[in-house]
């Protein structure tokens, strides 16, 4: 069976009007700059919208929440990382569009929602708060980590790294970081209940209403 994947990717940066909205932007990029693609896996019913934003706000703390709340207000929440295909067609896309060079992420990370701030030492994926019409289960065995990650480095704070980037020092791998230490990228994710994206109704902030395929399998 052929299974069609779609990935939508979007690099928007720059809102203006609101705390959430101003907590992310660089110079050179804005809310106009984006680019779209659809990944798709129907046969486990896996369909998500992908946005990339370069560095937030220095201005706005604490910068894991502040990522969570912008992702969670416009989208469904920071990504999730649900397996190696998807995790590296991110991060070739990030790489082919050099979205990991410092003039957009100046501290080589992008924010995911993975935190292990409720029990130290055991990563969680955020709740999917999204049910209907998304077929796969809470949580997620697959491992995202970079060589020798999570390690929770306690140099420049002594609660350690308790929030989740993909860390492209280390090539996009997962990683633990400080949550309030550095500004960082985020990608959030909108999941498309049943795969419909011929019926799905886009959220007015992706400023789009058609999206190409990148790819299938």
């Amino acid at each position: 069976m052929i299974v069609k994947i779609a990935l939508l990717f979007i690099i928007g940066v720059g809102f203006q009007s609101t705390l959430l909205d101003a907590s992310f932007g660089r110079s050179g990029y804005g809310s106009s700059h984006h680019e779209c693609c659809k990944y798709q896996n129907e046969a486990e019913c896996d369909c998500r919208i992908y946005c990339i934003f370069c560095d937030q706000n220095a201005s706005y703390h604490s910068y894991y929440d502040v990522a969570k709340d912008v992702c969670t207000f416009h989208y469904h929440g920071l990504a999730r990382i649900e397996n190696a295909n998807q995790h590296n067609d991110i991060i070739h896309y990030i790489k082919e569009r050099n979205l990991d060079d410092e003039s957009c992420i100046e501290h080589q990370g992008f924010w995911i929602g993975l935190d292990d701030r409720d029990v130290e030492g055991h990563f969680v994926w955020e709740s999917d708060t999204v049910k209907d019409g998304y077929c796969y289960e809470d949580g997620s065995d697959y491992n995202c980590w970079a060589r020798n990650e999570p390690n929770n480095n306690v140099k420049e704070n002594a609660d350690g790294q308790d929030c989740g980037q993909l860390w492209f020092k280390k090539g996009g791998k997962c990683d633990d970081e400080y949550c309030d230490f550095r500004p960082k990228g985020a990608i959030c994710e909108i999941r498309v209940p049943h795969c419909d994206f011929d019926a799905y109704e886009f959220p007015d902030v992706l400023g789009v209403d058609t999206l190409p395929y990148c790819g299938s399998v």
